[in-house]
Parts: C-alpha cells; sequence; structure tokens
C-alpha cells in the first residue's frame, strides 16, 4: 500500500509530489492519466522557432511570491515580459490605447470615465464600486496595508446594502458605471469571463492582484518546464510516476483507499493507498466515481464542487509565418496585442528570439461565448499544416483550414489590411474538452470562498482524502494559486514551510474558519517534521 498516492499530473500534483518526496511519507506515487506531465501547462516547441508555443499558461508575476521563489530554487531560466497594448478594434472601428475622449467615440461613457484607455475605465469602475480600492494592499504596498487588511476590508463592502460575494462581477460593474462601460471592458481587456462570471468579492480581489502583482515573467524554455523539473526531481527522489493512468474510482479500504484505474489499453488497474491527493480540476473531479461513504454527507460535496466555481472554457489559436508581417515587438522579450470584440477576442504579437527563427502569432485568445465560435470550424474539412515540432502534440494541436481561413480574416480587420498572408503552420487547442473541463474557474456568486476553500481541502476531517489545485484556489487562474492550494494541504500532512518562502507573514491563501488550525501561521500547523528537508 502507498503512504500518498498523488492524483493528477499538472503543477499542483508535481508540486505536491516534489515537497513530499523530501518528507516522513515513504512510498509516494504519482499518477498522471496522459502521457504527457504539465496539466493546462503546456508548451510545445514550434517548427523553426527557439522559443515554445504556451498553449495553456503563459507567465508569472514578480509579486506572485511562491512561484517567484520556486522558480529561482529550481534554477529554471526565466526572463522579464516587455509586454505592451497596440489599441483595439471594436464596433467596426480602431480606437486609441490611451484616448477615449474623441467625439465619434462609439460607447456611451460617463464623461469621468474617458479621460484615458481601458486601464483608467477599469480603476474609475473600482472606485465606483469600493471607494478607495485601489490606495489598497496589493495596488499600494506601502505599509501599513497587508494581504489581510484588504481581505477583510474587502469583507466590510456592501453593494445596494448586501455583501459583495452575493453579487456576480458583471451585476456590480453595470450599477456602477453602466451597460456600455462594462461592454467596453469586455471588448478591450481581453476577457469576457473575468467581468461576468465571477462573484464581486472574488472578482475585485482578483483585479486588484492584476493590477498589482507586478512585473510579469515566463521561462525561456516554456512553462511547462516547472512541472516537469519538480516530476523529475520527485523521481530522482523516489517517487514513482504512473503515466497513461486514468482514476475511475475512489473508495475506503480498510484503513486507506482502493484506487481503480483505467490504463493506456483501458485495461482495470487497483493501487492502493493510506492518503489521496486529487490534484485536479473541478471536470476531472467530476468525472471520477467516488464511494458515497468518502464523505460526511455525499449531497453537500457533490454540491459544492459543481456550484463553487464555474468553468470558464477558453481556446487558442497560434499561426507561424517565416517572416512577421506584423509591427509592435522588436525585442526578444516583447509582446505586443491587440484586442477587438471580435471571435477572436484578442492577438499577441511575438518577437523573435534570434532573426532566423520563425514568427508566431497568437492569432486568437477567446474565452467564455467567443471560444464556442472556433470549434465548429474545427470539427470537419481538410486539416492545416502543423506548427508543432512535436509529432505528438502536433496530433493534439490539429486546426482546420476553415478555422485558419476565418482567422486570417477576422486578423486582417484588425490590422486594418486587404488581407494576411497565408502562415506556414497553426496550432489550436480548446481547454473546455474533457478531462480539463476549463481553462480556469472562477468562484461563483453567493459562495463565501473563505470557508469553502479549507472545507474543500479535506472534504471529509476523518479521512485523508485532499484536493488541490488552481479550481478551488484563492488565485483562481494562476499557477500561483494552484500551489498556494497545494501548500495549503502539505500542511495538513505534516509539512513545514518551504525553505523558497523566507517572509514569515507570507500567507499561501487567507481563509476563515472552516478548520481549526487552519491558518497557515499557526504553530501547530506550521511546525517542523522530522526527516523534512528541501529536495535539491
Amino acid at each position: 500500500m502507498r503512504d500518498v498516492a498523488i492524483i493528477g499530473g499538472g503543477v499542483s500534483g508535481c508540486y505536491c509530489a516534489y515537497r513530499l518526496s523530501a518528507s516522513k511519507h515513504e512510498e509516494v506515487a504519482l499518477y498522471e492519466a496522459s502521457e504527457r506531465i504539465g496539466g493546462r501547462l503546456w508548451s510545445t516547441p514550434v517548427k523553426g522557432a527557439q522559443l515554445p508555443a504556451e498553449i495553456g499558461g503563459m507567465f508569472f508575476r514578480a509579486l506572485q511570491k511562491n512561484v517567484s521563489a520556486l522558480v529561482e530554487h529550481l534554477a529554471l531560466p526565466s526572463e522579464p515580459v516587455q509586454f505592451s497594448r497596440v489599441g483595439q478594434f471594436v464596433r467596426g472601428r480602431w480606437l486609441p490605447e490611451s484616448d477615449f475622449s474623441v467625439s465619434d467615440f462609439p460607447f456611451a461613457l460617463d464623461p469621468k470615465a474617458r479621460g484615458g484607455g481601458p486601464a483608467a475605465v477599469l480603476l474609475y469602475a473600482l472606485e465606483q464600486i469600493v471607494p478607495g480600492a485601489t490606495d489598497m494592499w496589493p495596488v499600494n504596498r506601502d505599509p501599513p496595508r497587508s494581504a489581510n487588511r484588504t481581505f477583510d476590508w474587502l469583507r466590510t463592502q456592501r453593494h445596494n446594502g448586501r455583501p459583495l460575494e452575493v453579487f456576480s462581477l458583471w451585476s456590480v460593474f453595470v450599477d456602477a458605471i453602466g451597460n456600455e462601460a462594462h461592454a467596453l471592458l469586455i471588448s478591450t481587456l481581453g476577457t469576457s469571463a473575468l467581468f461576468r462570471n465571477l462573484n464581486a468579492f472574488d472578482g475585485i480581489w482578483s483585479i486588484l492582484h492584476e493590477i498589482g502583482d507586478g512585473q510579469g515573467f515566463r521561462l525561456r524554455d516554456g512553462y511547462q518546464q516547472l512541472p516537469e523539473e519538480l516530476a523529475r526531481r520527485a523521481m530522482d527522489a523516489g517517487v514513482f510516476l504512473a503515466r497513461s493512468h486514468r482514476l475511475l474510482s475512489v473508495a475506503r479500504a480498510g484503513d486507506g483507499f482502493e484506487l481503480a484505474f483505467a490504463t493506456e489499453r483501458e485495461e482495470r488497474r487497483v493501487e492502493y493507498a493510506r492518503r489521496v491527493v486529487l490534484a485536479l480540476p473541478q471536470r476531472a473531479l467530476q468525472l471520477i466515481a467516488m464511494a458515497p461513504d468518502l464523505f460526511e454527507d455525499a449531497a453537500i460535496f457533490k454540491h459544492v464542487r459543481d456550484r463553487a466555481v464555474a468553468p470558464i472554457r477558453s481556446c487558442k489559436i497560434f499561426l507561424s509565418y517565416e517572416r512577421a508581417w506584423w509591427s509592435g515587438a522588436n525585442g526578444p522579450t516583447q509582446i505586443s496585442a491587440r484586442y477587438t470584440d471580435l471571435p477572436m477576442q484578442q492577438c499577441y504579437h511575438f518577437a523573435k528570439a534570434a532573426p532566423e527563427d520563425t514568427a508566431l502569432l497568437m492569432g486568437a485568445y477567446a474565452d467564455d461565448g467567443l471560444a464556442n465560435f472556433w470549434g465548429p470550424l474545427n470539427e470537419s474539412g481538410a486539416s492545416f499544416a502543423s506548427a508543432s515540432a512535436d509529432e505528438a502534440d502536433a496530433q493534439a494541436l490539429v486546426a482546420s483550414e476553415a478555422m485558419v481561413a476565418s482567422l486570417r480574416s477576422q486578423l486582417a480587420t484588425v490590422h486594418a489590411v486587404a488581407n494576411t498572408p497565408r502562415p506556414e503552420g497553426a496550432l489550436y487547442f480548446d481547454w473546455g474538452a474533457d478531462p480539463y473541463g476549463a481553462a480556469w474557474h472562477a468562484w461563483t456568486p453567493n459562495m463565501q470562498s473563505w470557508k469553502i476553500r479549507p472545507w474543500m481541502r479535506q472534504p471529509n476531517p476523518n479521512l485523508d482524502l485532499y484536493i488541490c489545485g488552481e479550481a478551488y484556489a484563492q488565485r483562481n487562474g494562476w499557477v500561483e494559486g494552484a500551489i498556494n492550494s497545494a501548500e495549503r494541504i502539505l500542511e495538513r500532512l505534516g509539512l513545514s514551510r518551504p525553505v523558497w518562502i523566507t517572509d514569515p507573514d507570507f500567507q499561501f491563501e487567507i481563509d476563515d474558519g472552516g478548520v481549526e488550525h487552519d491558518d497557515c501561521n499557526h504553530a501547530d500547523v506550521q511546525r517542523d517534521v522530522s526527516g523534512h528537508v528541501a529536495a535539491a
């Protein structure tokens, strides 16, 4: 019987495996449903280019302390990204980036919100909803401001006399700045999901981090290198890795658990473990048959699992060219972006790492309803040549001729050219497909995330069955959220604070009640464990 079985080879699962490999837990196994380690971090090599295409997560931020320190601890080469906005094409016309005061502006905005670009409108909206928010941590990090102070302050704020979490971010934005300003933000900030699906409390918390988390960074060899390196070091320290093991069911068995897997050939294999960590997103959890006696109330678990967060569908289409036909990204770490209300939603122009490299364009990055536009175009007809240099990735990231033709037409409109050249290769992936079910997740209205998070980490306090990952994290949508969530369950497995976190006041997630001593700084949780050292 395994001491700990970790299900899911994404970043949170690999992080758990790495941390547990240096702990008192002797037999640790990591099971991944596919052949690929990385989950929603997927960096595929591009033919003729040094930089990969990031199919999933792309960047981390300087003030995301856990992932930044972890990258440094693992000695993974990273570099700052020089990101710039070029402008936006909305409602049939091109808008300048920083001046919304033109007389024929196509949105009917309050004059007070028209002095600058989308960022100015966003800041104006926040101040209308929660006055003083833009002077709080993390936007302003001067003492005595802190994460706890902002968190506690937001919980005291009211909209129409009621707590923020009972509303959608959509409704409070419309109440504060009107439908037109809300439509403008959806069209010009690269995401409609952020301004629709989140509950207002967690939505505002997320926006403050988007504003205040500092410089963006990327891993030079791709973000997937992070979970791959964690898994490699875990295996070197004795963790067993089983690929192509899709978990079918979990049941109690003696003083542990019975885990039934389907292997690559769909053969059934049974394993046993004393402790189980489900490092999985919402949809992957839904696909597992869980015995009712795993929970004090199985119906409550199912309700929280399915309703507390909403899955956010998102897709990307990359196009590769012999040479760049666009302008705006010149240095090797520069990325320029354009935004639109067309189905492509946004495009990123990537500068080449070397003059002779293939030029890469993320021609579409669409979420929410706009992601639905692209799937039907890819269901029939001829396939376009792949831009991936990896054979397995090329088969998984197929784009059709019809999809590329539609995207080329939209790109021509957004760039104000008659037509765009035919690309050499293309890549497409929709994260809404099983087993992922979403690119990221958002806390839904009427859910008090600070109470649900600690409960979801260990739904039955009498059983060593744990859940972690991005989906039910405080920082949904970010690797920082995934590994912070993982760290909180590792506390319950007896691990002390990792050596790369040197700030004694840093909190992985800020909760409220839920489980006794669930404060990550509590002496009974952050204790030294015999035999625990940082893996090298």
